[in-house]
């Protein structure tokens, strides 16, 4: 049968029939004009590892035990085609050499390379120390550029008037005026309490602010800095002397919609005055970075 693999005959043996079939017959090219040739030949003699060729389609076949499977039909890849970027050496073979023939066009250590059309390719050589990648101000191309130095970003807030603190009350303290305003962190005239932090410009901040308290010398005075209607800290000071001064600073992380205010209270036992105008108060915030 088939698969007996090879014999060595030695001088005298007899070659029997079954010999005959096995090593020779079942294990040689067989040549039929067609698969049906193949079949009215051998369906009584079918064995695994049987090879035959097929005259009508040039194909190999073996029989795998169950079927004829073809291993010598070339493929169906007859050619190699170059798309954008490749090049392509003999194309339909025997052996096709494939190159990316963008790469031809870097030259130095650090080259980019940048599209300038569809299916176009452009080489930028890399910058000098320090420089950044930007875009050109036709904004059709990259280019390195010097770093922006970085800007301020942040709010003071002024007062135009002193403002009236209820006896044991906390309050917030408004601001009708801004000294400066980078971003519009703050408004005048709708929550002019609040210092809120604009899209893109969430971080560290900075948080400060002083308030000169009333000609009083009694009981209390309290500042404090609240995050989204809630205290985060606060500043303590009991008078020994006319006109209290409050100061407070902290550093916040702040997300896009937070706000912080300053709250003012006292408890001298009356109303009293928290001077908030001129050079007597502010409340302010710093950008320190993300």
């Amino acid at each position: 049968m088939a698969g007996a693999g090879y014999k060595l005959f030695q001088t005298g043996d007899v070659l029997t029939a079954a010999q005959v079939n096995t090593y020779l017959n079942e294990q040689t090219v067989m040549v039929f004009a067609n698969a049906a040739a193949r079949t009215s030949a051998l369906t009584s003699v079918l064995a695994e590892g049987m090879v035959s060729y097929l005259q009508d389609t040039n194909a190999v076949e073996v029989y795998n035990g169950s079927s004829w499977v073809n291993v010598g039909n070339a493929g169906d890849i007859t050619e190699v085609q170059a798309g954008v970027g490749i090049s392509i050496a003999s194309g339909t073979g025997p052996i096709p050499v494939i190159t990316n023939s963008s790469t031809d066009l870097i030259t130095t250590a650090g080259d980019i390379l940048y599209g300038t059309a569809a299916d176009t390719v452009a080489r930028l050589g890399i910058g000098t120390a320090g420089q950044v990648l930007k875009v050109n101000s036709g904004a059709t191309a990259p280019e390195w550029g010097a770093a922006s130095a970085g800007g301020f970003v942040g709010v003071k807030c002024t007062s135009s008037a002193s403002q009236t603190i209820a006896n044991n009350t906390t309050t917030v303290l408004t601001w009708d005026g801004e000294e400066f305003d980078t971003d519009a962190f703050h408004s005048t005239v709708t929550n002019t309490g609040r210092i809120t932090i604009p899209a893109g410009k969430a971080g560290y901040y900075r948080i400060f602010g002083y308030v000169n308290g009333d000609n009083n010398a009694t009981g209390s005075r309290y500042l404090m800095i609240y995050k989204n209607a809630v205290s985060v800290a606060e500043s303590l000071l009991t008078p020994s002397t006319f006109y209290p001064t409050n100061t407070i600073s902290t550093i916040l992380n702040l997300a896009v919609s937070d706000y912080v205010e300053l709250r003012y209270a006292q408890s001298s036992g009356t109303s009293q005055s928290a001077f908030t105008q001129g050079v007597y108060g502010t409340f302010q915030a710093t950008y320190l970075g993300a």
